[in-house]
């Protein structure tokens, strides 16, 4: 312990000594700037600026950019893509969460900044409150060196990445001289101080108890202004909730720049509301089976992380609710808990009594230790389909197997699979695909991306268990940051390749620190958002998985309105129909821009709709 002491002694003098301390009560955030590419761009921001009339003698100004770019946008980071005092624009239907971004251009150092929504006015009386505009600062800190692209751990490299969508910038702060991250801490005797959020594992060891005590992590609750420095770009993330009922056109309004307590200008933004709301994602293979996000790590009784699932359409998660064949009251609570949240209640992945229960002999010779072990968990299994049919009404749950066992660990669980069938229940488990092995598998979960040999194991599979479901995990595992990537592999790419679940391995777990993770250390921190007090902090990433699962859905109800084109008798329609189901078909979904493709989903959508009389 004295050791670590020294060291984080150490660490504070560091930051002292080399800049801005991160450990200070009055901190200003600064990063280190390439010289060279602030001498490039500087010109052009100075140009920029000048063409526009509102903004030429501003402290600073704005690009209006794609809020899901592969590009990591960092403070030294030209938005090339970016359109300078640009509207902020976007298409989303009734009931959809949709985002824009701007990047923030500073002139000069500004002491206090924010941003301030308006409510937006649409036809008919139609309006979207400024309480539905959630706008959050991207925050920009060190990770391991594969940051952005890799989930290997680096434990010699560490890179800036934005990440982290935060109301309160100072809720982590980094130092550039020594590259290190530290988080504040509101302890229980309301004081607060920064814990190194950095330390390598010469300091942390292996134990979560040295990662974050999230129990004492917690952003402000609504946006908190920031320091702005000269040609340093910031970039904010600003997501609208549209109204189910909205009815549908333009709705138009702005975001106002405030720099040191005064309005510096306005970004307009204006949303394109759709005249319809997604139905439920089916497959791409089967327009009667649903196509789900359903995370490792998303099991939790914490109704504003439900809340958060399900408003990134993970609203099957993985292991809530769950039946307790020993509690019926905690069962009967976590159903109305789920219902609340917006979570289903059917399937319930991972959602009963687990049957990984190996045996090494058959069936017919179990005997001692053997045969005790199958009858309790008979009796496990048939309590728990009483309960699951008096509050529930269904037996649709999945118990989970030995998680990865191989071909020996799958025939041992045979009987223990059997029982579960025999009581009305399903069973899922990562696993490889082995053949005719897991012909008695609902749910495979097979590890890696989709690629062209693991497609062809799921069409097998599919072929093999009409009924059953087939995701993915791992290869890549949550990590990488890169939003782009991530909304077409848990997405768009998943349903193409005829998978049932988009399942990654892992939502959350107390991976704070990038640069010493607990369990596999050849590994980076595995997480999608970081745990904290009153709820998880949302990142990027996160978001690229929640429009992924959107393009599945617009994608998915295209097929199903093209199909009942295909079928029609009038020639026309029956034309539509079959050209656009050869589109989706033929469509590169390894390749084709993601931005691109919702838009021409969205318009055979209205094309379609119209020629079915279903609307506009």
């Amino acid at each position: 312990m004295k050791k670590v002491s020294v060291i984080l002694s150490l660490a504070a003098l560091c930051s002292t000594l080399c800049g801005a301390d991160p450990l200070a009560k009055t901190f200003r955030q600064v990063y280190d700037l390439d010289p060279a590419k602030v001498k490039a761009y500087s010109k052009t921001l100075a140009a920029d600026q000048a063409k526009l009339a509102d903004w030429k003698n501003a402290p600073a100004f704005y690009y209006a950019v794609s809020p899901l770019s592969d590009v990591p946008r960092l403070p030294d980071t030209f938005p090339a893509d970016g359109v300078p005092g640009g509207t902020i624009q976007i298409v989303a239907s009734c009931g959809e969460y949709e985002p824009g971004s701007i990047v923030i251009a500073p002139m000069k150092n500004v002491d206090s900044f924010t941003l301030k929504a308006s409510n937006l006015r649409g036809p008919n009386g139609g309006n979207i409150p400024a309480a539905d505009i959630d706008i959050k600062m991207v925050k920009v800190w060190y990770q391991a060196g594969s940051g952005w692209y890799g989930y290997f751990a680096d434990a010699l490299g560490r890179t800036l990445i934005p990440e982290m969508l935060l109301n309160d910038e100072n809720m982590v702060r980094v130092n550039p001289a020594t590259k290190d991250n530290y988080v504040r801490y509101n302890n229980q005797d309301g004081s607060v101080n920064y814990q190194w959020m950095s330390a390598n594992f010469m300091v942390t060891g292996y134990s979560f108890v040295n990662q974050a005590n999230h129990a004492l992590i917690a952003d402000a609750p609504t946006l908190q202004p920031v320091v702005l420095n000269k040609n340093e770009f910031k970039q904010y993330f600003i997501t609208v909730k549209v109204p189910e009922k909205a009815p549908g056109g333009l709705y138009t309004g702005s975001v106002d720049l405030i720099a040191d307590g005064k309005v510096i200008g306005k970004a307009p933004i204006a949303v394109k509301v759709l005249p319809f709301q997604l139905p439920a994602p089916k497959t791409n293979y089967n327009q009667n089976k649903g196509f789900y996000l359903s995370m490792y790590g998303t099991g939790t009784r914490n109704p504003a992380n439900l809340k958060n699932l399900a408003a990134h359409n993970c609203t099957n998660p993985m292991g809530f609710p769950s039946i307790n064949p020993f509690d019926a009251e905690r069962t009967r609570k976590d159903i109305q808990l789920a219902k609340d949240c917006g979570i289903n209640t059917a399937p319930l992945l991972s959602g009963a009594t687990r049957v990984g229960v190996t045996v090494w002999q058959k069936e017919e010779d179990l005997k001692g230790a053997n045969l005790r072990k199958i009858e309790r968990l008979r009796n496990a299994l048939k309590m728990t389909r009483e309960i699951a049919l008096k509050e529930l009404g269904h037996t649709n749950y999945y118990s989970y197997g030995v998680d990865e066992g191989g071909p020996g660990t799958i025939r041992a669980e045979r009987i223990a699979w059997k029982e579960a069938h025999a009581n009305g229940g399903k069973i899922m488990v990562s696993t490889h695909p082995h053949g005719e092995l897991i012909f008695a598998l609902d749910y495979m979960v097979q590890p890696g991306a989709p690629a062209p040999t693991r497609i062809k194991n799921v069409n097998e599979f599919h072929e093999a268990n009409p009924d059953g479901l087939c995701g993915w995990y791992a290869n890549p595992h949550t990590g990488p940051e890169n939003p782009d990537y991530f909304r077409r592999v848990h997405g768009y790419q998943s349903w193409k390749s005829n998978y049932d679940v988009a399942a990654n391995y892992v939502w959350w777990r107390n991976n704070w620190n990038d640069m010493a993770t607990p369990y596999e250390e050849f590994l980076r921190g595995l997480v999608l958002v970081y745990s904290a007090r009153e709820k998880v902090i949302d990142t990027i990433t996160w978001e690229g998985i929640r429009e992924g699962m959107d393009d599945v859905k617009y994608a998915s109800y295209l097929k199903g309105l093209a199909l009942e084109a295909a079928a029609s008798k009038d020639g026309a329609v029956l034309d539509m129909g079959r050209r656009i189901l050869a589109w989706l078909a033929y469509n590169d979904e390894e390749r084709c821009d993601l931005d691109t493709f919702r838009l021409e989903c969205i318009n055979n959508i209205l094309k379609l709709r119209k020629a079915l009389n279903k609307g506009n």
